[in-house]
């Protein structure tokens, strides 16, 4: 029976991505986040995505194969059994906001790229 996650912890998506055996780049561009968002959650492993990253999150694990959810499972197994420092939920919350305006500045700044590329050709 496969786990399932109530809330999403930066914790928890790295052990997502490992059990997809993704690098933060490939694991980044799956979700359709910048890296600095998934560098973010291995800084900081008690930050709580947004919701719409934990909707994200949840059909990622939702679409991985059978290999790749028991090796999540067994992660959720080595991740409970290692308790967290407390954490000041605004904190964490100003955090995960923080890291989403990083997402949507990396977004912006892509697409003033392409802009500016095809206004000079």
């Amino acid at each position: 029976m496969s786990k399932v996650i109530t809330q999403w912890t930066g914790r928890t998506a790295c052990a997502l991505q490992a059990a997809l055996r993704m690098t933060n780049e490939s694991f980044a561009a799956k979700l359709g986040v910048a890296v600095r968002t998934v560098a973010g959650w291995h800084r900081n492993p008690e930050i709580v995505p947004r919701t719409e990253m934990q909707q994200i999150l949840d059909v990622t694990l939702e679409r991985a194969n059978d290999g790749a959810r028991g090796r999540f499972a067994a992660a959720l197994d080595r991740v409970e059994v290692q308790p967290g420092p407390a954490v000041d939920p605004v904190v964490s919350q100003m955090a995960a906001d923080m890291a989403l305006m990083q997402a949507r500045i990396d977004a912006l700044q892509e697409q003033l790229g392409a802009l500016a590329l095809r206004m000079l050709t």
